[in-house]
């Protein structure tokens, strides 16, 4: 079962509505605050459509081992350079996996800017969305956060075991506001059936859709600050946050994974949340 698969299907499903829209704003957020000035505009798509194309041209380039990170941090700058040009009409092979992979860079370059940005905060700086960022991390931290190619096979699995990690984050805040109704579980499971995974990987995600929410057990399973608020910002993605249901239920999985106020406030804004 291949848990980058699985991702690259559900985000391409659209899962929530906002999802397309609000990769948008975050892929503007990366573009603009490390290539330096505003962000350009980039607008999110239908699922299956140039957003997800984006995501795409971004995993291609990250499991390639392209280029070594920008004097910022985050994505290399030929990455944001293909992201760009992506966003500005070009044209990426469709897939799963490279959707999936290219997720994790995007959730894992925003986590990082939102992380050090509150680290600004103590020191006087005001957390908000677009401001220039300066991240540093180590190797191993990189890989988990999609900023690096995995450079050997037990890398690799610290990947996929984030990713899954990511999939389970997203679909327990799809089910905020109760159990996922029949209805919508089947759109769902159709959507990724033609999408083209596998059997045994629909009967996980229908699996872990008819399972009770358990934050203790989601958040026991995180490894470190950085994964915490990558698996925050994914489920941004899979809510609207239009309901006191899953306002409570956010702020829940903040606090469990003890994120800074400032670090969700700056991943809140970067998505085009008040």
């Amino acid at each position: 079962m291949n848990a980058l698969d699985i991702l690259g299907a559900v985000m391409q499903s659209g899962m929530s509505p906002q999802a397309g829209d609000r990769l948008g704003s975050i892929l503007g957020q990366i573009m603009g605050g490390q290539m330096g000035g505003g962000a350009p505009a980039v607008a999110g798509s239908a699922p299956g459509g140039g957003m997800f194309d984006v995501l795409s041209k971004v995993a291609g380039a990250m499991m390639g081992g392209q280029g070594g990170t920008s004097a910022t941090g985050g994505l290399p700058t030929e990455i944001l350079k293909q992201v760009a040009g992506a966003v500005l009409g070009g044209h990426a092979a469709p897939g799963n996996t490279a959707t999936g992979a290219g997720s994790l860079a995007v959730f894992g370059t925003l986590a990082a800017q939102a992380l050090e940005m509150a680290k600004g905060v103590f020191g006087g700086a005001q957390a908000q969305a677009g401001g220039p960022t300066n991240v540093r991390m180590d190797n191993q931290t990189a890989v988990l956060a999609g900023m690096r190619a995995p450079a050997n096979a037990q890398e690799q699995q610290q990947v996929m075991d984030v990713a899954m990690l990511t999939l389970r984050a997203m679909i327990s805040a799809a089910k905020a506001d109760g159990q996922v109704d029949e209805q919508e579980r089947q759109r769902l499971l159709g959507k990724l059936n033609e999408g083209g995974i596998s059997a045994e990987e629909q009967r996980f995600v229908a699996e872990e859709m008819q399972k009770p929410i358990d934050l203790d057990v989601l958040t026991r399973a995180v490894p470190n600050q950085q994964v915490g608020a990558q698996i925050y910002a994914a489920s941004l993605m899979a809510i609207a946050v239009d309901t006191d249901a899953e306002r409570h239920y956010l702020a829940d999985l903040a606090a469990k994974l003890k994120l800074d106020p400032a670090a969700v406030t700056y991943m809140h804004q970067a998505v085009g949340l008040s």
